[in-house]
């Protein structure tokens, strides 16, 4: 099946998922502000780095690039697919950075523990495998 996209369709998706990306970081960074403000360390883990990558290549792919001409709707539309793959990872690992994928054991208050290394990896092949894929296609 071939959907008969046009960049109007995707901005209007794509805006949509921004929102949702600038919703839960700005979650993130009001929480890290509450932490600080009780004196702890703050700090924005790898998980939050997804949703940025995924936000980064939204705008880029998606809005500005194909207004400055460079790579019109092809890119827009592998950027977008690029940018869910990405930000439905976010919360995956999200929870694997609060440790919650094993309920015997306590958190462990890492920067980037074991849980949020494994789900970052699948994330990152996933991605790797739609870009390849991607590139196969264009």
């Amino acid at each position: 099946m071939v959907l008969d996209l046009n960049l109007m369709d995707i901005w209007g998706v794509a805006g949509i998922l921004m929102g949702f990306q600038i919703a839960s970081f700005t979650w993130r960074i009001s929480r890290e502000v509450d932490v600080g403000e009780r004196d702890y360390v703050t700090w924005l883990p790898p998980a939050d780095l997804l949703n940025l990558t995924s936000m980064v290549t939204l705008a880029g792919g998606v809005f500005v690039f194909p207004v400055l001409t460079v790579g019109g709707l092809v890119l827009a539309e592998h950027s977008f697919g690029l940018a869910v793959i990405l930000f439905m990872g976010y919360p995956f690992a999200l929870a694997g950075h609060y440790d919650m994928y094993n309920m015997e054991t306590p958190r462990s208050y890492e920067y980037f523990p074991l849980q949020e290394k494994i789900v970052i990896l699948l994330v990152a092949c996933l991605a790797i495998l739609y870009i390849v894929g991607s590139l196969a296609h264009a």
